[in-house]
């Protein structure tokens, strides 16, 4: 064999093994593209979700959260979105959604990892998928509330001719909530000290009221004191933007002494 049929030889061999190793390289690439026309808008964002919103788990957590949708200044910014999923049968899903974050004019990105409450705001942690579980978010008083309200068929004339004597009143989180935060703000504006939630005159006055029991309504010192921070910084989320604007027009007046 002369020198050029030996290199013609040798070159339609390596035309011939790189064309096949072109074609298995296609056909496995292929393999893992999906068509465009195969991906549904759910699935586009859940995708980008799931890529993006890795660190938004560790930045989040349910007061924030909470924090972000009650906000006024930007009501828009942060809401709660419904769960769309078709195979959705827990009766949570009637009260809850998904928390998101507004991307552009009308479109919204999920905060994975959260539920809250269309009425209340109320947010928990929540896993999607098989390990998801409603439990947690079917005993919320939202839904106790629907629930009650739809098995209880009495006007109040009777409730108030019922004769038997009626237990205790127990309040529900949302209640509960509420007054905590009134009886902190109380403290704190008097300049009170934490003891006197504990005090056995205000007690007093309070089962005086009515056939209540005191231990539901009145809090601890303790609570009273860790309630004080969680108020603090509830409040200086929504004073920020207010100082922030102020400063920006050049109307911010500070007084150092007060």
């Amino acid at each position: 064999m002369s020198y050029y049929e030996a290199s013609s030889l040798n070159h339609a061999i390596s035309s011939s093994s790189s064309s096949n190793s072109i074609q298995q390289h296609s056909s496995s690439s292929s393999s893992n593209i999906i068509p465009q026309s195969a991906l549904s808008k759910s699935n586009i964002i859940q995708q980008r979700s799931s890529a993006s919103n890795s660190n938004l788990i560790q930045s989040y957590s349910t007061s924030t959260i909470e924090n972000l949708l009650k906000q006024k200044d930007n009501p828009k910014q942060f809401l709660i979105i419904k769960n769309d999923q078709k195979n959705v049968s827990s009766l949570a899903w009637a009260t809850f959604g998904f928390p998101a974050k507004r991307l552009e004019a009308d479109c919204y990105q999920r905060i994975v990892g959260f539920a809250s409450c269309f009425e209340y705001k109320d947010t928990y942690i929540y896993q999607s998928g098989e390990s998801g579980s409603t439990k947690h978010l079917v005993r919320h008083v939202c839904s106790k509330r629907s629930s009650s309200l739809e098995n209880n068929e009495e006007g109040p004339i009777d409730k108030f001719m019922k004769l038997k004597k009626l237990p205790p009143l127990k309040l529900n989180s949302k209640d509960r909530t509420i007054i905590q935060d009134e009886f902190t703000k109380w403290i704190c504006s008097s300049i009170r000290p934490f003891n006197l939630i504990s005090d056995l005159g205000l007690k007093a006055t309070e089962k005086y009221q009515g056939s209540i029991n005191t231990d539901d309504i009145l809090v601890t010192p303790t609570t009273i004191s860790n309630n004080v921070k969680k108020l603090a910084e509830y409040y200086r989320f929504l004073l920020r933007p207010i100082l922030i604007e102020q400063d920006k027009s050049g109307a911010l007046a500070v007084c150092p002494d007060l």
